[in-house]
């Protein structure tokens, strides 16, 4: 195999958990820089000793990714089945679980590999691939997935990188085609999942704590849901005894989904009990503020970048208006829940801006989430995405 020294700033950096590579990271990168996607190459030190092996899988400012250094292997089907079994060994307690079947199965770079996820509903896979890089391996990953003892009966390939004219983002299903819907449980709570449609599924796994909290605090409450998507935080309130929930999103996909996932738990989908929005997020907000509507319990999680005919959106430049204007409609006594998945903003910057843009109403931060266990990270700043922000409006 072969080697390529490493600048000792970014040996150091490996050292503390770093596992994405950078041409900069590298003594001689254009010894290297037009390397093959896929092509495993060795990491030394200052004083030429291997102190791990690489993938070259090109991936937003990355050029590689460090494979796990604990694994004593070189790179083969056996290194990527000793990295399976670690990852469904620390998910046992989930798979044990009746009441939660949809996870996080293989995390990226967290779990010692990245380039790629793989997420679990209810004996069915879905592999989701960051770089062509792992890519090439996919047959080992499937290999892996058909042998595991709990049962796969379908694997779904959904391809996140660039693609060629020829090439579909969407690869047909090995094995068994799932149910359309598939309904999948979490923490006791029932939501339908199309797999094999699109990049979507129909719910973000990485928000099940937050939807936990959601069910626990919502009883007796008017819970006001943005960018709901299929409603599953509406839904989740409303198990939860909510008094009444309002979910709002301009995709007109959201409104039969929506209503599915209240049907599934035996809920009515009524504008008196759960009310369904097709619209614009912010046009409802100035109807909101316009009509004095008050809520006690405002959910928001926005997509990173949106645009409709009437705006564009970005999460850097505009959450903290929209932050400004989620307080003014939350009820004194109220709870204000902000979430982004953007991973190049930093918890702390987010937890400063948010907290200014409450402090005309003295809204007082009580609790914050990030990543669940089944979605472990590396020390690399934007490996925990997941920033949620929980405060209480006096």
């Amino acid at each position: 195999m072969k080697k390529f020294k490493l600048k000792a700033q970014a040996v150091k950096a490996l050292e503390l958990g770093k596992r994405l590579i950078s041409l900069k990271d590298l003594e001689a990168p254009e010894a290297i820089e037009q390397a093959p996607e896929g092509w495993v190459f060795g990491l030394a030190d200052q004083s030429g000793q291997q102190i791990g092996q690489a993938i070259v899988g090109r991936q937003n400012k990355g050029f590689a990714w460090l494979l796990d250094p604990d694994i004593l292997l070189e790179w083969s089907s056996d290194f990527v089945t000793v990295l399976f079994e670690e990852a469904v060994m620390k998910r046992e307690n989930l798979l044990a679980s009746e009441d939660t079947t949809a996870f996080r199965l293989f995390n990226g770079e967290g779990d010692g590999c990245g380039g790629l996820t793989i997420d679990y509903y209810d004996h069915y896979a879905v592999i989701n691939w960051y770089s062509r890089g792992a890519y090439q391996y996919r047959q080992w990953w499937i290999q892996v997935l058909e042998a595991w003892d709990h049962g796969i009966k379908g694997i779904y390939q959904v391809k996140r990188f660039e693609l060629d004219d020829q090439e579909s983002a969407l690869d047909p299903v090995l094995g068994q085609a799932a149910d359309q819907p598939l309904v999948i449980r979490e923490n006791g709570v029932s939501y339908a999942v199309y797999l094999g449609q699109s990049w979507m599924t129909g719910i973000f796994l990485d928000q099940r704590s937050v939807r936990q909290f959601v069910k626990e605090q919502a009883q007796g409450l008017k819970v006001l849901n943005l960018f709901s998507y299929t409603g599953a935080f509406s839904v989740a309130a409303a198990v939860g005894q909510a008094e009444k929930t309002v979910s709002v999103d301009i995709a007109n996909r959201s409104l039969e989904w929506t209503r599915e996932n209240f049907c599934l738990n035996q809920l009515e989908a009524s504008n008196d009990t759960n009310e369904i929005r097709v619209m614009d997020v912010f046009d409802y907000i100035a109807y909101a503020k316009k009509h004095n509507l008050l809520y006690d319990f405002v959910i928001c999680d926005p997509p990173s970048f949106a645009r409709s005919k009437k705006r564009h959106f970005s999460v850097d430049k505009d959450y903290f208006a929209l932050a400004q204007d989620l307080f003014e409609i939350t009820r004194p006594g109220g709870i204000c829940l902000l979430s982004t998945n953007n991973a190049s903003l930093m918890l702390e910057t987010f937890r400063q801006q948010m907290t200014l843009a409450g402090a005309n109403k003295k809204a007082q931060l009580i609790q914050q989430f990030e990543l669940p266990e089944d979605f472990p990270t590396s020390s690399d700043p934007e490996s925990a995405y997941l920033k949620v922000l929980v405060f209480y409006v006096p």
